[in-house]
């Protein structure tokens, strides 16, 4: 597990006329233009911040007069936009594969449709009504991340909470007064009489 960083004290600061690489960083630069047109630093402060017990190695710092100079160089703008160019087209691939990634799991979740078999419930037993489905809930999701590939952590939450949508959909078709997922919280549909109102929620018997 990664341990957190913390404050030292007094946040250092850079001395005048001096850049540190998050501040290169801020300006455009990356880990590799620094080390083709800067190479090596030129000075070093202390680190602000400690890893659990041990203290993070020195910040390096660069005279800022040198990366002006090097700024200005079309050699340096010509790479410096093609590493930007770069950068974009890796994010729009990243976020390209977590929306296909969220399609898979929100495809597979809408696998599951429960078959819901009616009780006499009182008014607002939400849990009642769930819980004779919650384990074949947690078989397909079971399932479910067998059959996908490299199911991650997070991911399982989120299949997790698809099916639990999925769910209260059917627990919501049947019982009139069961909180239906996808309706707004302010939204308030045309209903017969002694059907339950979203504000009824304060007023149910939550087992």
């Amino acid at each position: 597990m990664t341990r957190k960083t913390r404050p030292t004290g007094e946040k250092p600061v850079n001395p005048p006329g001096f850049l540190a690489t998050q501040d290169l960083k801020d300006r455009g630069w990356t880990p590799a233009l620094i080390a083709r047109f800067l190479g090596e630093h030129d000075q070093t402060r202390p680190n602000g911040l400690r890893m659990g017990r041990r203290r993070l190695p020195p910040v390096k710092l660069y005279e800022e007069a040198r990366v002006l100079d090097v700024e200005r160089d079309d050699t340096f703008l010509a790479a410096q936009a093609k590493a930007a160019d770069a950068r974009e087209r890796a994010e729009a691939r990243r976020a390209a594969r977590a929306e296909a990634r969220r399609a898979l799991l929100d495809t597979a979740a809408r696998s599951y449709v429960p078959v819901i078999h009616p009780e006499p419930l009182r008014r607002g037993a939400v849990r009642k009504a769930r819980e004779p489905y919650l384990p074949g809930l947690v078989r397909v999701l079971n399932d479910l991340e067998a059959s996908l590939e490299r199911v991650t952590e997070k991911e399982a939450q989120t299949l997790a909470g698809l099916l639990r949508a999925q769910l209260d959909r059917a627990l919501a078709a049947v019982y009139d007064w069961y909180p239906d997922p996808d309706a707004g919280p302010e939204e308030e549909a045309p209903r017969p009489k002694g059907k339950a109102k979203a504000s009824d929620w304060r007023d149910w018997d939550w087992d």
